[in-house]
């Protein structure tokens, strides 16, 4: 089954219908033609004497499985499209009230884990928030849990630990929802900054009307363009999804848009994507793994090559004196901390001999000018 479903020599894949894509994450070899492209590129990085970097790092991924992260607003269906997908009928939903108290991670056989995360609440805009005449406890108060949460979404996407960093992000957004879009860019431009795959999905689409639909639509693809391609020239996804059968005005509702949802998680994998995850070893004392929070080190999908042998050199040199390497580096690193002191002092001295002169000279110009007087 995997060799049908073999995404990365192909352009695109595509499934005949839902029941064909949950049947696909069932499989356990679909990844592995992605595993085996992954570990060819750090192959590839590894026989390039050049390229002065580790893949120790990067070659954890097959290990942990790739992580799909699912963010967006309390209500906004994150649980119900894992259950759809998932076929997990354990997976506790709610309309009305969130049902996700803390990140929770569903794991396919195929390795592709669905970590479901608590929702959150879109704070309004500074300008909305003037107009409503809110109170400068509460816009505090928004802003600082905003503000907070945007740091924990920048600290998974940057995690020095494979099992939590997600290879692709979901945000959901309930069609019958506000949408804000200043609030709403700050979690995209920090997804798309880090060149992590982007997809936007609108869940609930027939729960309002056409003329709405169309609206949101037009709203939310303006969103999408307006962050353009990323550094690996990757653009966002937008996709809309009923994720249940439902009557809704006495109209049958069937499911849609789940299969494409599928396709793209998939589509969204890249065997490039491994250079975001090479390290330079001695700039982490010898460690392969980033520290966390630490940004990728590699950049627009392009491999970080030291400058010279004088680099490497150098850096070995800062490493050793912070580590300090016996009694003759910490000697030395005290006599050339006497020495910078003594050239200090030096300068200070030869300053202060030079304003005593220029003072001595200038009371000399001063009596000779009354002597003429």
């Amino acid at each position: 089954m995997a060799d049908r479903f073999d995404v990365w020599t192909k352009q695109s894949i595509k499934f005949h219908n839902l029941e064909a894509a949950r049947l696909a994450l069932q499989d356990d070899d679909l990844l592995d033609p992605f595993f085996a492209a992954w570990i060819q590129k750090l192959d590839a990085v590894d026989a390039a004497r050049e390229i002065k970097c580790s893949t120790a790092f990067a070659r954890e991924l097959p290990t942990h499985g790739v992580n799909v992260l699912m963010i967006g607003e309390s209500g906004a269906g994150k649980s119900t499209l894992v259950k759809v997908m998932t076929g997990n009928e354990h997976i506790v939903v709610s309309a009305t009230h969130a049902g996700t108290s803390c990140d929770t991670r569903y794991r396919s056989p195929c390795k592709i884990n669905w970590v479901d995360t608590p929702g959150f609440k879109l704070p309004v805009s500074p300008e909305d928030a003037t107009l409503n005449q809110q109170s400068t406890m509460s816009k505090w108060k928004d802003s600082f849990l905003w503000r907070r949460w945007l740091a924990r979404i920048r600290s998974l996407l940057t995690a020095g630990d494979l099992s939590v960093r997600p290879s692709t992000v979901i945000y959901c957004h309930r069609a019958s929802s506000r949408i804000v879009p200043e609030r709403m860019l700050e979690v995209f431009q920090i997804v798309h900054e880090l060149q992590v795959p982007l997809i936007l999905a609108a869940t609930d689409v027939c729960g309002i009307d056409d003329n709405d639909l169309k609206a949101v639509r037009t709203a939310l693809q303006g969103l999408v363009h307006s962050l353009g391609p990323n550094g690996l020239n990757r653009v966002p996804s937008y996709i809309e999804i009923n994720s249940e059968s439902k009557t809704v005005r006495g109209h049958q509702h069937k499911v849609t848009g789940v299969k494409g949802l599928i396709e793209a998680v998939l589509n969204s994998l890249d065997p490039n994507y491994a250079l975001q995850f090479l390290t330079r070893p001695w700039l982490y004392y010898g460690s392969a793994r980033p520290p966390r929070g630490s940004a990728p080190l590699v950049t627009d999908g392009d491999v970080l090559i030291g400058d010279d042998e004088e680099e490497e050199e150098e850096g070995k040199a800062v490493a050793g004196r912070r580590r300090g390497e016996g009694r003759g580096g910490g000697e030395r690193q005290r006599g050339g901390a006497r020495s910078e002191g003594r050239e200090r002092r030096e300068r200070r001295e030869g300053k202060r001999e030079e304003r005593v002169v220029g003072e001595a000279s200038e009371r000399q110009r001063r009596g000779e000018g009354r002597e003429k007087e």
